[in-house]
């Protein structure tokens, strides 16, 4: 696992829909990429090995993550895992970065409504920047 001069990764929780795999997996890339070995994204399919308890390691995954980040898509908006895992992370305080494809705010769940969303065509401008920033001044 990367490492930080001793600090532990920081770490990012990637909530998607399967149907939404490919663009996920494509984040997750790029999270990782950006971050130059000091970020960790955790993805479900990568992270959660064979006989392992689903909901446990999610659970875990989100407890110990820095900030959760969900793609909001029509096919991930109403999925029960998706609102389950944000409600996880909701309930846990944690920061949560909405990535909005072919989605418009009006359209996201009423939990996470509140929270400024960015448009995924402004993945790489938006939230990437941002994401090293809040890295920088760990």
């Amino acid at each position: 696992m990367p490492q930080r001069r001793g600090r532990e990764a920081y770490r990012v929780f990637v909530s998607y829909s399967h149907k939404d795999r490919w663009i996920a997996k494509q984040c997750v890339r790029l999270i990782e990429e950006v971050g130059k070995g000091r970020i960790r994204a955790f993805l479900d399919e990568r992270d959660i090995e064979v006989g392992q308890h689903i909901a446990e390691e999610v659970l875990d995954a989100i407890r110990r993550c820095d900030e959760f980040v969900v793609l909001l898509s029509p096919n991930s908006k109403d999925r029960p895992w998706v609102t389950f895992e944000m409600g996880a992370a909701r309930s846990r305080k944690k920061p949560v970065m909405a990535i909005l494809h072919n989605l418009s705010p009006p359209d996201m769940p009423e939990m996470i409504y509140p929270y400024k969303a960015v448009d995924l065509n402004d993945f790489e401008a938006q939230y990437l920047e941002q994401l090293w920033k809040r890295l920088e001044t760990r």
